[in-house]
């Protein structure tokens, strides 16, 4: 999926390029290729492998340090996206939005994740479980995402990168209930924060 993406941006590069000659609606192909300089598509195809360079090594980073949290974080992936997810009770107490001590070692690493690969925007997820009302659940999961937003920005994570967002109970990955009972494993996997890092 990566590489065809890559594809495409280097096929709407190049037609951008030939953008003066497409506008005759009887172009040349043949002529369009001529057109172009060798120069220029080898610079784009340098393009195209600096990104997919970027990505690998993020990925590698990423995976790196996911393996050295003692399991507090998980990472998944999107065809756009790294997602990292962190439960909240390793993050916080029980109806709180205050940082444990333990969170502060678990976002460090995070943070000095984030500094080493300094491109694009990072979303911050709050997410809760069902317990309580839907409103009460928001303000948390926005209160959540806004503590470990600001704990990364106090760790040299540039503030404008951040983009703390909160969710509620609107998203769960595990079932609240199942058959009308109480679940508490698939509560707790709901209660979490999540950083959504762009590819590009």
């Amino acid at each position: 999926m990566r590489s065809n993406q890559c594809f495409l941006a280097l096929l709407l590069c190049l037609g951008l390029a030939g953008g003066a000659v497409a506008q005759d609606a009887d172009v040349d192909l043949t002529q369009f290729s001529r057109d172009l300089q060798g120069a220029d598509i080898r610079d784009l195809i340098l393009t195209v492998q600096d990104m997919q360079s970027a990505v690998s090594d993020m990925s590698g980073d990423v995976q790196d340090m996911v393996d050295g949290s003692g399991g507090n974080i998980a990472m998944r992936e999107t065809d756009d996206s790294i997602v990292l997810s962190v439960t909240s009770d390793v993050l916080f107490a029980f109806d709180s939005a205050d940082l444990t001590d333990p969170a502060r070692d678990t976002l460090a690493q995070i943070a000095t994740m984030l500094v080493g690969n300094p491109g694009g925007t990072v979303q911050v997820v709050g997410h809760t479980d069902s317990k309580g009302s839907d409103d009460y659940n928001q303000r948390l999961s926005e209160q959540r995402a806004e503590a470990v937003a600001g704990f990364l920005a106090n760790s040299d994570v540039a503030q404008s990168r951040l983009d703390p967002v909160g969710r509620g109970e609107a998203e769960p990955v595990a079932p609240n209930e199942i058959d009308g009972a109480d679940n508490p494993d698939g509560r707790a996997q709901n209660r979490r924060v999540e950083f959504v890092l762009p590819k590009e």
